[in-house]
């Protein structure tokens, strides 16, 4: 069984030539990819703004109707005059529609560790629901990557022991500090998403298994927190597919990397999907 912990419906471009693709259009791309790629279940993950190129959490709910092959995560808005209106979210939180949060430091301007997110954390806490973070490197040029630094999770998971945090992308560059914040931390979890953007070159490729395999080497035990996920339309599922065999995990460990800790984590209900 594979869980793909982290795909986004938006469009993205890297031309001037791409026109907006409608949502719905989205929606069957994903389910084509997964079916190729032989991904059982996909965590959706909204955008911290909404515009043509980015649907809200409740155009991407109406459109997914609790489709078995998907979880929503809600990005949350935290800078600006739209921000996120926390009483509805957390509604759709307890309501079962929305199983996670996630913060986007660096591209909404504001730092992990930022005192404001407190009541957002206190929600995630309540509700028994995880944050995911985005760390590390950036897709857009203006954001600012030291808000965004994976060193700034260990402030938050120690002073909310009771909220499970993930480290999106491994915090990559600095896989070193991701290890040892998981490694330190019991209630922090990272994924493997978004290392690159389109395909991997063999070079590059090599490089990343490298430094991956150290960091878990560090960690110690690393399908205890480590989780698959792609970061798809950024990247193709098939290459990271590829790359999840690479990394060579074997037995439990990958297990629990392909789909078990997702599962847990995210309260999927694997009864529901198909077994391989």
């Amino acid at each position: 069984m594979l869980i793909d912990c982290h795909v986004h419906l938006n469009n993205y471009y890297t031309s001037g030539a791409e026109v907006p693709r409608p949502t719905e259009e989205n929606v069957q791309r994903l389910f084509q990819e997964m079916a190729r790629h032989g991904v059982d279940h996909a965590v959706v993950l909204t955008s911290y703004k909404v515009d043509v190129d980015r649907p809200s959490v409740e155009h991407v709910l109406e459109i997914l109707a609790e489709d078995p092959r998907t979880t929503v995560v809600e990005g949350l808005r935290w800078r600006g005059d739209s921000r996120t209106d926390l009483f509805h979210m957390e509604e759709r939180i307890r309501d079962g529609l929305v199983s996670g949060i996630k913060l986007y430091p660096g591209y909404d301007r504001y730092a992990i560790n930022d005192p404001s997110l407190e009541t957002v954390f206190r929600i995630a806490e309540k509700h028994d629901v995880p944050v995911m973070i985005h760390c590390g490197d950036t897709f857009a040029a203006d954001a600012k990557v030291r808000m965004a630094h994976p060193l700034l999770v260990d402030d938050v998971a120690v002073d909310y022991p009771g909220v499970r945090f993930v480290i999106c992308h491994l915090g990559n560059p600095w896989f070193q500090d991701t290890a040892e914040v998981l490694y330190k931390n019991e209630n922090v979890y990272g994924d493997i998403s978004g290392l690159i953007l389109g395909d991997f070159t063999y070079e590059f490729e090599r490089y990343l298994v490298t430094r991956v395999k150290d960091m878990m080497s560090y960690m110690g035990d690393p399908g205890r927190q480590i989780m698959y996920g792609s970061d798809w339309p950024l990247v193709e599922m098939g290459p990271y597919v590829k790359f999840l065999e690479t990394l060579a995990f074997d037995g439990e460990a990958l297990e629990n990397i392909a789909w078990r800790t997702a599962a847990t984590l995210f309260r999927i209900d694997v009864s529901a999907l198909k077994t391989k």
